[in-house]
């Protein structure tokens, strides 16, 4: 089973509205459109920057791409 991590967050009112029409047009929930928009930025940000999101030691990757080294850790 996948753990799940449940958060709470502010956004504008124009990016809510966003959400919620991608949501209507795509016949989803507002979670799965934030959960599609995030792997999107994280596809784009390991094809730009190597680095292998979703590893043990988020804060070695956070640095190496703050510091622009292509590591991907795996």
């Amino acid at each position: 089973m996948q753990s799940e991590i449940r958060m709470t967050f502010r956004m504008p009112p124009d990016v809510e509205a966003f959400l919620t029409a991608q949501a209507d047009h795509n016949c989803t929930s507002k979670n799965a459109e934030l959960v599609r928009a995030v792997r999107e930025r994280m596809q784009r940000a390991q094809a730009t920057t190597g680095v292998q999101f979703g590893d043990p030691s988020p804060a070695a990757a956070h640095e190496a791409a703050r510091k622009g080294d292509p590591v991907t850790h795996g």
